[in-house]
């Protein structure tokens, strides 16, 4: 696993490492008493980047989870192994999945599997499960809007819901840093390349639309997502434009996608995949929370209806 460690701003380090084509990325948020380690990566993570620093910095870890994704806590138990009874916390809506990989497996990566024809292969689970690591004790939920004192650092710990239901970033209003994680996806999560690699990945799309209008109020002046680098303010206010945009398109592909006729969810995924263009053959299925999200807006306003299936069929209404 190739890593690397930058200090991003004052006090504020980029945990990296290479995952595939992408990257991911831990942070580290260092006061005088104490660091705020925000997700965990993969197994293997933590060995390259925030243990190491950890111990040169002479802090004792609290962590903040800030997803049930796999590239995002699998390290929880390695860093639980080096600093026993470190405090975990996490958005109260995603705690029934964290620490316990196979309730995160099946009900969020094979969400789709029972009531759609979205395909979630044994060999997907096994995938799956080698990159969730080993599972750890339920995170303490975190209040909105919760505040960690690190010793002359303050961190406002603020709930961003759309990729997950409990999806939480880190705020260090002093210094204008926030560690998003997922909270806003761009046009897509891009690969080391600058291409198109994942589409954004959220639901209900009021959620993620609230979410990205709140990190774009913030007065940020760097953001750390999980998987794009690191940017300034104008970065910022760009990427956060076209994670805006990126999700009223997915609205009007999805109804566009419907409009062609009656779908399962699978073909719906696929029609919208073509339509957005600029991403790999292969990445069909990661539109499915999505253009559920949006078809479950559609079945709400009256303008679509659907059959229990399995699978599922959706129709425009009559």
């Amino acid at each position: 696993m190739t890593a690397t460690v930058h200090e991003v701003a004052a006090g504020v380090f980029a945990c990296e490492q290479d995952d595939g084509p992408r990257i991911i990325r831990q942070v580290v948020i260092a006061g005088a008493e104490a660091a705020l380690v925000v997700d965990t990566g993969l197994a293997g993570s933590p060995a390259e980047g925030i243990l190491p620093l950890l111990e040169r910095l002479g802090l004792p870890p609290v962590v903040l989870l800030t997803h049930p994704d796999g590239d995002h806590v699998a390290g929880t138990a390695e860093v639980l192994a080096a600093h026993p009874g470190t405090r975990l916390l996490a958005g109260a809506a995603d705690l029934p999945l964290l620490g316990d990989p196979e309730r995160a497996i099946r009900e969020r990566y094979a969400r789709f599997a029972a009531d759609d024809d979205v395909p979630f292969t044994a060999a997907m689970a096994e995938r799956a499960r080698g990159r969730f690591g080993a599972p750890f004790p339920t995170p303490e939920a975190v209040p909105a809007g919760h505040a960690i004192e690190l010793g002359g650092r303050r961190v406002t710990l603020l709930p961003t819901p759309g990729h997950s239901p409990g999806h939480t970033a880190a705020f260090v209003a002093d210094d204008g840093v926030l560690a998003a994680a997922d909270a806003a996806m761009g046009r897509a999560i891009h690969d080391r390349a600058g291409n198109g690699y994942i589409p954004p990945m959220y639901a209900p799309p009021a959620a993620y639309r609230e979410t990205v209008g709140k990190v774009a109020a913030l007065p940020v002046r760097t953001l750390l997502t999980g998987h794009e680098p690191v940017m300034d303010a104008t970065g910022a206010a760009r990427f956060l434009a076209e994670s805006a945009a990126a999700c009223t398109r997915l609205e009007a592909l999805t109804g566009a996608a419907l409009a062609e006729g009656p779908a399962t969810l699978m073909t719906l995924c696929a029609r919208v995949h073509t339509a957005y263009g600029g991403l790999p053959d292969d990445r069909v299925r990661d539109l499915a929370l999505t253009v559920d999200g949006h078809l479950g807006d559609l079945v709400a306003a009256g303008r679509a209806t659907v059959a229990p299936g399995p699978p599922r069929v959706f129709r425009m209404a009559p």
